[in-house]
């Protein structure tokens, strides 16, 4: 196999995982963002970001393990290590979306909807290259 061919290969197989990590993400975040659009008003934003990440995240452990990095080990070992790496994946995300969120809000003036928006297009790449290269290692 030449190079080139090879590359061909990889390009795709990186094309075909990226799309599958994006349609996940879209299911797990419609999830996410509507449990945040139903519940802000009525509990705050801090808390209705709480819930949706919660909410997300599940939806999306499955969905990347199974669907996007093909990982089909269910060892009480090797599941127990992935999902305490993605659950630190997802403290660290939730942090990250709830300071932006505030500084996006409180600072900027944006209103909680578009600065959500703007705090989820952000993670997308950091969680992702996270995932691939220390959670599922695909």
């Amino acid at each position: 196999m030449s190079y080139s061919s090879l590359r061909n290969l990889v390009e795709k197989a990186v094309s075909l995982q990226f799309s599958r990590y994006l349609l996940v993400g879209i299911l797990a975040w419609i999830i996410d963002f509507m449990v945040f659009v139903l519940s802000h008003a009525a509990i705050g934003v801090v808390w209705a970001q709480t819930a949706a990440r919660i909410s997300g995240a599940v939806t999306a452990f499955v969905g990347h393990k199974v669907f996007v990095y093909n990982n089909r080990d269910f060892t009480r070992r090797q599941l127990g290590k992935q999902a305490f790496g993605y659950l630190l994946l997802w403290v660290f995300s939730y942090l990250l979306s709830v300071g932006c969120i505030i500084l996006f809000t409180d600072k900027l003036g944006l209103d909680p909807i578009p600065a959500k928006l703007v705090t989820e297009i952000i993670l997308i790449g950091i969680n992702y290259i996270t995932m691939k290269r220390l959670i599922f290692l695909s």
